[in-house]
């Protein structure tokens, strides 16, 4: 079947196999040899397939599920223009709580007016500002453990951090030949608090099992109401488009007991706090 549909775009498309071959950096011969060997494909050879042939968003997946491989998710502006989107996009507009929806890389794809109110304001980054990469907010933002944790670097370690990190290392492991994930890993290792904090995730998995993200309380700076609330982050994944998974996450608020409140602010940190080795874009 992967040769099949190999055969199939390839003759759509009007390439000869020799110019398939040349498209790919590679001899014929080898060219023949990944044909013979087509079921066990890496990510990578799928990914120049992908590109040499020039492959439809669902032949591309296709070719990554036949091959035993994730589908990687589409570039944003991609998705964006998807009819489906614009229909998600109208859902999560009449929600009341912030609500995200972003791709296996946490590539922020849509938000809605109460997610932007939450996050919108929070300093700019490069590559790291919450409405452009989830994770990348959590791992690299300096201001991260001000709105998450709200302050208390206990909070934002044990209810924000580690639960990322276990996330992006199990994800890394499925994924180990992708270049976003790479780049991120290279980030965190040069960051000596935050490589420590990785190190510990396979302890962290170990010792709490599911690593998806649950819905238990966690302390949040809601910029909102200008005080402390409790965040339940509830999850979700959209299998929709072309066999990839989109993960939508919302923010449900409620008022914390004082005792917590209290032990938060007295932290004697709250918008301020800063990790030493992540800089300030």
């Amino acid at each position: 079947m992967i040769v099949q549909l190999i055969e199939d775009v390839r003759k759509a498309q009007g390439f000869t196999r020799l110019a398939v071959s040349k498209r790919l950096g590679i001899t014929p011969r080898s060219f023949r040899n990944w044909m013979a060997r087509a079921s066990t494909l890496q990510a990578s050879e799928v990914a120049r397939l992908v590109e040499a042939l020039g492959m439809s968003p669902e032949n591309r997946a296709n070719l990554y599920i036949l091959t035993g491989q994730l589908p990687p998710a589409p570039p944003v502006g991609e998705l964006l223009r998807t009819p489906e989107l614009a229909l998600y996009q109208s859902m999560i507009d009449g929600l009341e709580h912030p609500s995200v929806v972003y791709t296996d890389y946490w590539d922020v794809v849509i938000t809605n007016r109460a997610f932007r109110e939450v996050f919108g304001g929070v300093r700019r980054h490069v590559t790291a500002h919450p409405t452009r990469n989830t994770q990348r907010f959590i791992f690299f933002h300096p201001d991260a453990a001000m709105l998450l944790g709200a302050g208390d670097v206990m909070a934002f370690r044990d209810h924000w951090l580690m639960p990322a990190l276990a996330h992006f290392s199990a994800t890394l492991q499925q994924r180990p030949e992708e270049p976003r994930l790479q780049a991120i890993e290279q980030e965190i290792n040069e960051r000596p608090a935050l490589r420590r904090a990785y190190r510990r995730a396979p302890s962290w998995i170990a010792e709490n099992g599911d690593i998806a993200i649950n819905p238990s309380a966690r302390l949040f700076w809601d910029p909102r109401v200008g005080r402390v609330v409790h965040a339940h982050v509830i999850t979700e994944a959209h299998q929709g488009y072309q066999a990839t998974a989109l993960n939508r996450a919302t923010f449900i608020s409620r008022e914390p007991k004082p005792e917590v409140v209290s032990a938060a602010f007295e932290q004697g940190v709250l918008f301020g706090l800063r990790f030493a080795d992540q800089p300030v874009a």
